[in-house]
């Protein structure tokens, strides 16, 4: 009896032993073999979606820098297209050294003209640019039919540069019973690169 009762404690030890070696090499398995590759994988996932999110910005910063391109393309091709309409020196002062011609090809009479140089200039200051754009303007009295006077602003305006009549007048003068007098003032737009003599129109 004595022997019997001795077995069980013996046997509940071993069983208690070997659940614990079991739960130990649980635990070393896990610490050892799936603990790293858990690891592994949380890692992993971090970096794809530090990934992702540098992929997702770097295709917002190249829609933007396109986004840009396209703007400032557009706005390279306005300032061109602003240039062409600007007239160079030589053109301006061939343009007011035809007003004679040009009055009386209308059927005009040049009555009186006076050159004006205005004050407003885009870049003249500037030393870093190459081209600056400022205006020149004259005043004007011819005489003529009203028909005259029209075709006169007609071909002045037929140029293929920019020549803006900033105001006209016409009326009747008694000193001239045969004419209309009309006084008028053109302005236009020269553009000035590096090195041009400005003061020459």
């Amino acid at each position: 009896m004595l022997s019997k009762r001795w077995i069980k404690p013996v046997s509940s030890q071993q069983n208690v032993i070997l659940v614990s070696l079991v739960i130990i090499g649980a635990i070393g398995v896990y610490n050892w073999v799936i603990a790293p590759h858990r690891n592994y994988l949380q890692a992993a996932q971090k970096y794809q979606n530090v990934t992702d999110n540098l992929t997702k910005k770097k295709q917002t910063i190249r829609n933007n820098l396109q986004i840009r391109k396209k703007e400032i393309d557009k706005l390279d091709a306005q300032l061109h297209s602003g240039f062409e309409m600007c007239f160079e020196l030589v053109e301006a002062k061939e343009f007011f050294n035809n007003f004679q011609a040009v009055s009386e090809k209308s059927g005009c009479i040049m009555y009186s003209l006076t050159f004006t140089q205005a004050d407003s200039e885009s870049g003249a200051n500037n030393s870093n640019l190459n081209n600056s754009i400022f205006n020149k303007g004259a005043r004007l009295t011819v005489l003529g039919s009203y028909g005259n006077i029209t075709a006169f602003m007609n071909t002045l305006q037929e140029n293929s540069k920019c020549v803006r009549i900033d105001s006209i007048r016409i009326y009747s003068d008694s000193s001239f019973p045969d004419h209309l007098k009309c006084d008028m003032s053109v302005i236009i737009y020269i553009i000035s690169r590096k090195g041009d003599r400005r003061h020459e129109i």
